[in-house]
C-alpha cells in the first residue's frame, strides 16, 4: 500500500484521480486520506460535508468481479470493520450509504471505474461526534455518526483510514451469493416501503433485496421491478 495523508486537501477522490498515472509507478494499492476536505465528492457529483471527528479518503483496488456490486462489498466490508474495532452495529443503505440504528446517514461511498484492474474508491465516514449543525435540508435520512464518545486527533484520521483500506483489501468478497446474503442481513430496509427516483420517475414499493448485478429489487403493486443506478429514500 501507498499512502499519502494531507492536512488539508480539496477532495481525495479528485486527487487521485488527476494524479492516478504518476502514483500507479508505485506499483501498489494506493490511498489518500485528509484530516480536512474542502470540497469532498457525493453520488452523483453531489457534495459531501466535511466535520470534525471524521475521516476522508479515497483509494485504488481491482473492481469486483461484478463491477457494479463494488460499492454494496465495500459497504458491507466497511461495516464489518466498524462491528470489529468499535463495537457498534451499522446497517447498509442501497446503493451506497451506510446507517445508523436510528437510520441517519454516517458514512457515502463512490466508486469510479477506471479499468478492468483499477476502481477509486471514496469513503466518507463520520465517526466521532459531531458538532451542533443545522442539517441539510437536502440530507434524506439525518446526519448520524457511528459513536459519540469518539474524537479523533490527526493520528487518527491518518491511521484509521489505513486500518479500514488493509481490512478491507484481506477481506474481498468475490462470491456474489455471498455479497447478496450479507447485504440481505445489514441492510436497514429490507421488506420496508421505499422511494426510488430512477431518472427523474418516482417509483414506490417494498424493497425485496439486490439482483446478482447489485441492483435494487423493490416490489410495486406485486410485480418486481429491478434499479441499477438510482436514488433510493426510506419511506
Amino acid at each position: 500500500m501507498y499512502h499519502t495523508h494531507f492536512d488539508t486537501i480539496h477532495s481525495t477522490q479528485i486527487y487521485l484521480r488527476d494524479n492516478l498515472v504518476e502514483l500507479k509507478s508505485h506499483d501498489c494499492e494506493i490511498l489518500i486520506s485528509t484530516s480536512e476536505q474542502t470540497l469532498g465528492i457525493g453520488r452523483k457529483g453531489s457534495q459531501w460535508d466535511s466535520y470534525a471527528n471524521s475521516i476522508a479518503m479515497s483509494f485504488t483496488m481491482k473492481p469486483n468481479p461484478v463491477p457494479t456490486i463494488t460499492p454494496i462489498e465495500i459497504g458491507f466490508l466497511t461495516s464489518a470493520f466498524l462491528k470489529k474495532e468499535y463495537g457498534v452495529s451499522i446497517s447498509l443503505k442501497w446503493p451506497n450509504d451506510l446507517l445508523t440504528s436510528e437510520g441517519k446517514k454516517c458514512c457515502g461511498i463512490i466508486a469510479q471505474y477506471i479499468d478492468s484492474e483499477t476502481v477509486i474508491v471514496g469513503v466518507g465516514l463520520n465517526i466521532g461526534s459531531l458538532p451542533e449543525v443545522s442539517v441539510p435540508k437536502h440530507y434524506k435520512h439525518g446526519l448520524g455518526n457511528v459513536s459519540d464518545r469518539l474524537k479523533l486527533t490527526a493520528n487518527d484520521q491518518k491511521n484509521i483510514p489505513a486500518k479500514l483500506f488493509s481490512f478491507i483489501l484481506k477481506n474481498r468478497i468475490n462470491n456474489i451469493a455471498e455479497i447478496q446474503a450479507q447485504f440481505y442481513q445489514t441492510c436497514f430496509h429490507i421488506g420496508k416501503q421505499v422511494s426510488i427516483d430512477d431518472d427523474g420517475f418516482d417509483y414506490e414499493g417494498k424493497f425485496i433485496g439486490i439482483g446478482k448485478n447489485g441492483e435494487a429489487l423493490v416490489e410495486i403493486n406485486g410485480v418486481y421491478r429491478a434499479f441499477l443506478s438510482s436514488s433510493l429514500k426510506i419511506l
